[in-house]
Order: C-alpha cells, then structure tokens, then sequence
C-alpha cells in the first residue's frame, strides 16, 4: 500500500477527535490510508481488514451518506462514503460502530471532515491515475517502440523514478489464449498485471512497471529475476485464470525489448501446447518450442506442414500411433525406452512401429527424414492439427 502523507495526517487527526481508530479503503474497496492501531484487538481487526477488504461486498451509499454493515471476523462497521468535487464516491472511511452509537449514523461534524477526506483521496486518486498513464506509455514504448522512443522510456521510467534501478531486468508477456476470448477473458489479463504489480508493491521494495498493449498482451518489467513459483501463485487464483505467462531472459535495461520479445514467444508456446507447458514458462525452458512459435501457427493448414508430416497425417489418424511415432523420436529410436516411456509391452511398440514404416514413405533409421519429422510433428502438434482422444480431426 503507497504511504499519502496528507491523507494519512488527516485520517489520524480524525482518530484522536473521535477516539476511534480508522480506515479509509478507495472506490475498489481496497485499504489506502488508516490511523493509529494500538490495542492488540484493533491490530487484530486492522490485519483483517487488509487483508480482506477487497472481497467485502460493497456498500450501497449512493442514496444514502453511510451505512452499517456488519463483517465477520470484524463486527459492525460503519461505512461512510467519501465525494469528490463531482460528487462522485471516491471511497469510503470506515470504523468500528456500537449499539451505543446513534442509530441516524453519524453525526454532522464527522460527515464535514469526511469531505475534506472526499478532497484529499479524489486528488491523490487523480495524481495516481495521471501517473500511471505515463508509466504504461513508457514502458509500451520501452519493449515496443522504436531505438529512440526505447532510450527515452528508459532514461523517464529511471530518472523519474517509476522503475527502480538495476543491473538488469527481465520482461514478462501474459494474457489468454487470444482465439476466441471473449472482453471478459481480456478484463483479466489486465487484472493479472495489476495483480501481479499490487504484490511487488505490497511485498518488496522493488520497483516494477506493467500495463496492458493494444493487442490485449501484457507486459510487465522487473528489475531482478523473475520467481516463476510467485508469478504462477498469483495467476492460479480464480479471478485471472486462465491468463498465462512467459518470462524473457534477464538483460540490461536497453535489452528490455529483447526479453519481452522472447517472454512473449513462451506464452505463446504455453497457449499453443497447454499440455506441454506450465501456467508461467520461461523462454530458456521452452526450447524448440520457443522458435516455432514466431511461426503463425494457430493459422497453419495441413498444406502448410512439410511433405513427410503432411502425408503421414493424412494416412493415420490414430492419436495412439501418432504418440507412438513422436515419442521413439523422442527417444531417439531407442525401442526399449521408447517402450517404457509410453507403458506398453515392446511386441506391442513392434507391431505398432511395423504399422507406421509401411505408411512412411521415407526411412526412421535416415537421421535427415526422422529430422525433418520430428519437426514437422511438433509444428502440427502447435498448430492443433495432430488428432487427440475424444477431438475432431485435423484441419486440411
């Protein structure tokens, strides 16, 4: 959570006139400012609170300037909206409410210091918004952009603090599979990166900066490693799934693009082969992989596909024979692990291998053939045109 000085001077004032501790969350329901918390008791709700805050149902206060709610773990709350100058909630300043307390809410004094609250929240939630426009535009320009408008991002995103400064950094690309999502599935590529950029904040001292390009892939810069383990924690949750991601190699800041590039090659893998790769992969794991995916794949046709591969696919339609044939490739033509590998007895590999050498027109024992097959399987396989259990059958 960012620190609002002038807020949070404001919100304690409140407190010691009131002799209540409290807490102010933003128009997304999330904490940004609370006072004092000194008895073990009001740390114990305070800890709750933001930690929770965000899943709590909203408040109706269109109509009306407060209401009471009552949370578990929590108790009964007052909730008292916070207006701009348009007269637009902006937030919400909420503390612990009694049966003691006045059953009309509030009283007029405290609903006059809400709106001085009103003004100061509006106005930081507006230098927030203005800041963040800038740094998406530079960091989009900074893995898009041209050598020019790169070195100038770069140079802003430092000097202005925005990106904290390193010996290196790596890009991250994210989002959904892009064929057929829906505005939803989009909605929650950008809720991943914002996600993804509330834990660094929350959690570190490191600096990262992110935003959403026009074609609907997310971008992320970090200036260290990237955790996978972390990252994937963050897009297991319900609310982003089933947004995926890639991570590019860690290089200097002028090299950004270069990684996002890359990290944007390894989510396509992890769309283009889902059962082959993780939720978050990296390109130095993707291997082939990797390179095949700067190929249009996902708009490929068998005629597209190399001779060998096209015409075996054309002859068989067995997902088992076809797994058969890419894992003895796999394994280098060892018929032993081939056979262990798939968990089948070896007279029954035999007889399958027997089955595909008369359909083949070339020979599995010339490295050049089982080359240039191997490859094209693995093209098929990420174009979706190789035949699973239970799928239609390959596109011509």
């Amino acid at each position: 959570m960012d620190r609002l000085p002038e807020l949070d001077d404001a919100v304690q004032d409140l407190s010691e006139t009131l002799d209540r501790r409290l807490v102010v969350i933003d128009h997304v329901m999330q904490v940004v400012a609370y006072s004092i918390h000194e008895t073990p008791a009001d740390r114990r709700r305070l800890f709750h609170i933001l930690t929770h805050s965000g899943s709590w149902p909203r408040p109706h206060t269109a109509k009306s300037s407060h209401a009471v709610i009552t949370l578990p773990e929590i108790g009964t709350m007052l909730f008292l909206r916070l207006l701009d100058a348009r007269r637009r909630i902006v937030g919400h300043v909420v503390l612990p409410w009694n049966d003691t307390d006045p059953e009309h809410g509030p009283d007029p004094a405290l609903e006059e210091t809400a709106a001085h609250l009103g003004e100061l929240l509006a106005a930081r939630q507006h230098d927030v918004a203005d800041r963040a426009a800038r740094t998406y535009q530079l960091t989009a320009d900074l893995v898009t952009g041209s050598a020019g408008e790169r070195d100038a991002a770069a140079e802003a995103l430092i000097t202005e603090r925005l990106l904290s400064t390193s010996e290196s950094y790596c890009a991250v690309a994210l989002g959904v599979d892009p064929r057929g999502a829906t505005p939803l599935d989009h909605e929650r590529t950008a809720h991943a990166v914002s996600r993804t950029l509330r834990f660094v904040r929350e959690t570190s001292t490191a600096t990262v900066v992110g935003g959403v390009l026009e074609e609907q892939v997310g971008v992320l810069v970090f200036p260290r490693p990237v955790v996978a383990a972390r990252l994937t924690r963050i897009l297991k949750d319900p609310a982003v799934t089933p947004v995926q991601a890639g991570i590019g190699p860690v290089v200097p800041l002028d090299e950004v693009h270069r990684s996002f590039e890359q990290a944007r090659l390894a989510w396509r893998a992890t769309w283009l082969a889902p059962d082959d790769h993780e939720t978050v992969s990296t390109w130095e794991g993707m291997g082939l992989d990797g390179t095949l995916a700067r190929l249009p794949l996902e708009h490929f046709r068998m005629a597209d596909l190399p001779p060998s591969t096209r015409d075996l696919l054309a002859a068989v339609d067995s997902p088992d024979l076809l797994t058969t044939l890419e894992t003895y490739l796999v394994a280098g033509g060892d018929a032993a692990r081939t056979a262990r590998l798939l968990r089948i007895h070896r007279s029954t590999l035999y007889y399958r291998l027997d089955k595909l050498r008369s359909i083949l027109a070339g020979d599995l024992n010339d490295g050049v053939f089982r080359r240039d097959l191997h490859t094209g399987l693995r093209m098929a396989r990420l174009a979706g045109l190789v035949p699973r259990p239970g799928k239609s059958a390959p596109r011509s």
